[in-house]
């Protein structure tokens, strides 16, 4: 194996990836998008499928109450045990409603979406990623993948405004990393994962959009 590869940790949590790393062009563009948009939330937050809350530490200290909500499981931890279609809140309990790799798994994602935003406080911001291309995972609850025209009437018919919606990862970091997931199950596919993931990333600053990995989506209550 090549002294470049890095594994992913064991057991796996959602981690700012290096370039050596099998995940590296799925991961790195998310934690950096989120690295961006999450420390510039205030108050009362919400996450909304937030598993062991892997981004928490991303938020500012300016944020005064951080409540998780997710379903019972191994992998979650939350301080409410809920389901995404139906918040156990008042509407505006909150100054901020984040999701992260989480609609793709519920059965009516516009309705999660108009949830978070039914949630937030008038002024509040929504912020949420998801997947654009991606194997099936957590199956059978695996449902949704999404696309630029889709995510805009989610937002739409949430009543939000939208501030930003970002493709992360184009298409050679898409098909990248597609190969590196194949690469990662042999020990003559590791030692070139690194390279993979160097390439990627250096042809995707003029990639098209069309094949677009993960989507961040920041949007606004009016």
């Amino acid at each position: 194996m090549s002294l470049w590869y890095e594994p992913n940790p064991v057991p796996y949590r959602p981690h700012p990836a290096s370039w050596r790393q099998p995940l590296h062009l799925h991961l790195a563009p998310l934690w950096a998008a989120l690295g961006r948009v999450l420390p510039t939330l205030r108050g009362r937050v919400v996450d909304v499928g937030c598993g062991a809350k892997p981004y928490r530490g991303l938020l500012h200290p300016a944020v005064t109450d951080y409540v998780g909500v997710d379903r019972p499981g191994p992998h979650a931890s939350p301080d409410v045990e809920a389901d995404a279609h139906a918040l156990p809140f008042p509407d505006g309990s909150f100054d901020a409603g984040v999701s992260f790799q989480v609609f793709e798994h519920v059965e009516r994602p516009a309705q999660c979406v108009a949830e978070l935003a039914r949630v937030v406080r008038p002024g509040g911001d929504v912020v949420f990623t998801v997947p654009g291309v991606w194997p099936a995972h957590e199956v059978p609850h695996d449902h949704w993948r999404f696309t630029r025209y889709g995510l805009e009437a989610v937002v739409r018919g949430a009543g939000l405004t939208l501030v930003e919606l970002a493709p992360l990862g184009a298409l050679w970091s898409t098909l990248g990393q597609m190969a590196c997931l194949e690469l990662d199950r042999s020990r003559l596919g590791r030692a070139v994962i690194p390279l993979v993931n160097l390439g990627a990333r250096a042809l995707d600053r003029t990639a098209r959009e069309e094949l677009v990995m993960n989507w961040l989506v920041h949007a606004r209550r009016p």
